[in-house]
């Protein structure tokens, strides 16, 4: 019962449409319906709000100058890449507004004429575009803008893993995505066919458990994964920090794990021998992480 008021507390924290969006993508039978419509972004506080990747970069590079001594990503004229961009392109407008020559991605949601519609170039990409020019300086108007989306970007309906993506990228981006691949072995042995030395690239990895609960790893440590994967369905792959850098490592891909939250107090439950046998509190109790490199 005490679990079940859980959920409902959090379930009454967000909009009915993101509520439905949830309860869609936990039910089998639904699971496979339609995929997102211009009303299910436009209602999401967090789809419509474009320039939280803007604010995310900045917060992002601004850890990592302090822990590594990172310089800020040069867009212009890159080649970027990013592993699923989501419904609205993730880091797509941003790069190309900063000058990027390409943005590529693969998110098997994909929907480009849903991207491309009205309703999303009025209420989602023009009050982007006004936010960027602030930040950024004006360099292109809104009808340039919308034209290099258009010419620049390229999202393959498909998993990362499989997605026809080939040559050197400049710059690899994802955001909180990484978690959700099953396995996570084949996205970075696509990495490392992309990537070169020279390379920048920044991750951001969620490691709690994507609920709204008081701890953000409630419910994670008291079985093994594979029985919470099996109860839960796979939604986390439930590796820790060390576990993504070791592969980043074992395809030769040199990266530095920078945590940027640990929150190692108030964990309500049990943990079990399985992972008290594999890893430290700092790694179990590392919600958010950087993989990046190189620094410059």
């Amino acid at each position: 019962m005490k679990q079940l008021i859980s959920k409902l507390d959090q379930l009454a924290d967000l909009s009915p449409r993101e509520t439905w969006r949830l309860v869609k993508g936990r039910l089998p039978v639904l699971r496979n319906r339609a995929g997102w419509t211009a009303m299910d972004l436009l209602g999401s506080p967090k789809h419509r709000n474009g320039i939280r990747f803007a604010e995310l970069l900045m917060r992002q590079e601004a850890i990592l100058d302090r822990q590594i001594g990172w310089k800020p990503l040069d867009f212009d004229g890159a080649r970027v890449v990013e592993i699923g961009c989501g419904p609205l392109a993730g880091y797509g407008p941003l790069a190309i507004f900063r000058g990027a020559a390409s943005f590529e991605s693969a998110d098997p949601e994909w929907d480009a004429d849903l991207f491309d519609s009205e309703s999303i170039a009025r209420k989602y990409l023009y009050v982007m575009h006004a936010d960027l020019v602030a930040l950024y300086g004006e360099r292109m108007d809104f009808a340039a803008f919308r034209s290099a989306l258009r010419d620049k970007i390229t999202v393959h309906r498909s998993g990362f893993d499989t997605a026809h993506l080939k040559g050197d990228a400049d710059i690899v981006l994802s955001q909180s995505c990484l978690e959700h691949v099953f396995p996570l072995e084949g996205t970075i042995a696509k990495l490392a066919d992309i990537q070169r030395r020279k390379t920048r690239f920044l991750h951001l990895v969620d490691f709690g458990n994507h609920y709204l609960t008081e701890n953000p790893f409630e419910g994670l440590y008291e079985q093994p994964p594979d029985v919470y994967i099996s109860r839960r369905g796979k939604a986390i792959n439930l590796l820790r920090s060390n576990d993504v850098a070791a592969l980043f490592e074992k395809h030769r891909i040199p990266e530095h794990t920078v945590p940027s939250r640990i929150v190692g107090e108030g964990y309500p439950g049990a943990i079990h021998p399985w992972w008290r046998e594999r890893y430290d509190d700092r790694a179990l109790f590392t919600q958010l992480a950087l993989i990046a490199g190189p620094a410059c």
